[in-house]
């Protein structure tokens, strides 16, 4: 194969046969060199790298943002076409070519595939189709990835290419089983990401979205790696893939290096705060009284050759939709859109009540719910239920009844998504220490101290009278965290917070981790107390203390020596505690 050929953004490559008019398309701009395989007629193959990127401003913007030789190699990617960390391989002589099917999922999406496989065509980033001879008379060995569909985490689907097949197959390697993800890292801004960062700042911020059009699209692959990133359409013919694709290792670094590129750029030229990025999503942070328009930084872009999706374009505005949240910059708040909780709600109850449920059903579930935890990160241990129901999934096309704990969760989820305040306080995931340790013992009672301030709980007659109370010293340690967020509720807890909480007890330490236990008790306490974390936006960590070193250890045994009674705090008993337990205030 020739060495790559190196073309600017006004080098346009012609066809084999000398055409130069290019045809006006809806999508895109067709390169001459693709009309006869559009046509139909004798198929033609790339002879250089195409990128749309101007790279002679990305070469002058990096430079006068000082941000050469760092992306130097961003520079070469446009040119040269990035490389996916693919080596040169076969398979044998005996195979000059592993052209496995598409998988199940991908004939579920395939109208959706096949009609943007005929935009990638035109568009002049895939060529052919090409028969198996076609291509062998190209490369002395090709392979292709299956093509599927995987469940975003909002439930959508994503075409894919499945460059990790086959699995486990020591005569066959999978593509991307050649490549090192540790060659090719990339940035991510997730949700605690952005939660603590806009959290953290004293004063109103005001956000904006650009989307890159078609973004992994936009970035070219190194001629060398062509061989090994063949699609197979649905009637067995072969497309050439010049473009990086989801399903690869490499993809998401590929892309991620002029991603970042881009948004060092914008930051330098532009008055902004900071920039998130989640793969080809961009939230834009400023002052509210920041002069930046949106306008300007588009029209950048598109100077440089990137380009935005007008549908999820948004100007700067104090609440802006990014992630699938509702982000607001002067509150500091976030929520789900309206549309979304109802959805999410009438899903849930549309699940609950089927019979019977394949694993694609419950992928999609899974990823709506994880989704929803990131806002409610109480709720993550009801997750946990469906994780193990599809590891469990041994045929995926067989199907299923709803196991008792997948049920018992979707109850809580329920339960929750129709009682809980849906406008939260953004969360800040980073355990803060308040000093709070608790302790209890069935001799005395429970004692809590946070920082200097304490309260001690004394069992009352009836508890005694019934000493094998269910749960027992288990129920009671529970019970201790109840009352320890009933007093950060009276000295006026700061939401979003997550906040450490020190135990001796080993039982304590793994359910406040998982929220459940064996225990019947356990659980249904867990219960009242995972509805106060949701109403007091605040979540739990646990620390691990010795029982020597347990300072509310004394408090627990009835003691208050060296506890200033001044620093008491009061707590309203719940009713379901006020016959078992009362506060010791004098």
């Amino acid at each position: 194969m020739s060495n790559p050929q190196s073309i600017d953004k006004c080098d346009t490559p012609v066809s084999e046969h000398g055409g130069s008019d290019p045809i006006s398309l809806v999508e895109d701009v067709i390169p001459p060199s693709l009309v006869p395989s559009i046509e139909g007629n004798s198929q033609i193959w790339p002879s250089a790298v195409k990128c749309e990127m101007d790279i002679p401003a990305w070469h002058l913007a990096l430079d006068k943002a000082g941000l050469l030789p760092e992306f130097d190699d961003v520079i070469t990617g446009f040119r040269n076409g990035f490389p996916q960390g693919i080596p040169p391989h076969s398979l044998g002589e005996t195979l000059p070519y592993f052209t496995p099917p598409n998988h199940a999922s991908a004939w579920e999406a395939k109208d959706k595939i096949e009609e943007k496989l005929q935009k990638e065509i035109l568009a002049g980033r895939m060529f052919g189709p090409f028969t198996h001879d076609q291509v062998q008379e190209k490369f002395s060995f090709f392979r292709s990835n299956p093509l599927g569909a995987v469940i975003n985490g909002d439930g959508s689907l994503r075409p894919t290419n499945n460059l990790s097949f086959p699995h486990g197959n020591p005569q066959i390697p999978s593509v991307n089983s050649f490549v090192d993800p540790n060659d090719f890292p990339t940035t991510w801004d997730d949700f605690n990401v952005v939660s603590s960062f806009i959290r953290n700042i004293p004063h109103p911020v005001s956000f904006a979205i650009f989307d890159w059009e078609k973004a992994y699209r936009q970035i070219p692959t190194a001629m060398d790696q062509w061989p090994f990133l063949f699609i197979k359409t649905f009637d067995d013919k072969l497309l050439l893939d010049t473009r990086i694709t989801f399903g690869g290792v490499a993809g998401c670094g590929s892309f991620g290096r002029p991603a970042d590129a881009w948004k060092q750029i914008m930051l330098h030229e532009f008055d902004l705060i900071t920039i998130f990025r989640w793969v080809d999503d961009n939230l834009f942070v400023k002052n509210i009284d920041s002069q930046t328009r949106m306008e300007d930084i588009v029209a950048r872009s598109n100077e440089l050759g990137v380009k935005t999706n007008d549908e999820k374009f948004s100007p700067f505005a104090t609440k802006q939709k990014y992630i699938g949240f509702i982000w607001n910059g002067i509150d500091k708040t976030v929520r789900l859109p309206n549309n979304k909780l109802i959805d999410r709600i009438n899903q849930l109850k549309a699940f609950a009540s089927k019979a019977n449920f394949s694993y694609n059903d419950v992928e999609i579930m899974t990823g709506r719910l994880n989704h929803v935890s990131y806002m409610l990160p109480q709720l993550r241990c009801y997750l946990c239920s469906f994780y193990r129901w599809m590891k469990s999934w041994v045929v995926k096309t067989a199907l299923r009844e709803l196991p008792d704990d997948v049920r018992s969760d979707l109850e809580r989820w329920m339960h929750t998504l129709l009682t809980f305040k849906p406008t939260r306080l953004m969360p800040n995931p980073a355990p803060t220490e308040i000093g709070w340790v608790g302790d209890a013992s069935t001799g005395f009672g429970i004692g809590i101290l946070i920082g200097h301030q304490w309260a001690q709980f004394q069992l009352a007659e009836e508890w005694l009278q019934r000493r094998r109370h269910a749960g027992g010293i288990a129920w009671l340690e529970t019970v201790a965290i109840r009352l320890g967020l009933l007093m950060l509720e009276s000295l006026g807890i700061k939401q979003g917070k997550t906040f450490i909480v020190w135990t001796d007890n080993t039982t304590t330490e793994n359910a406040i981790r998982k929220r459940k236990s064996k225990d019947h008790a356990v659980n249904e306490e867990w219960k009242i107390i995972q509805d106060l974390l949701v109403k007091l936006q605040a979540d739990l960590e646990p620390r691990r203390v010795n029982s020597e070193g347990n300072v509310a250890d004394g408090l627990s045994r009835g003691e208050r020596d060296g506890h200033d009674a001044r620093h008491i705090v009061p707590v309203v008993m719940p009713l379901d505690l006020e016959n078992l337990l009362f506060q010791v205030l004098f």
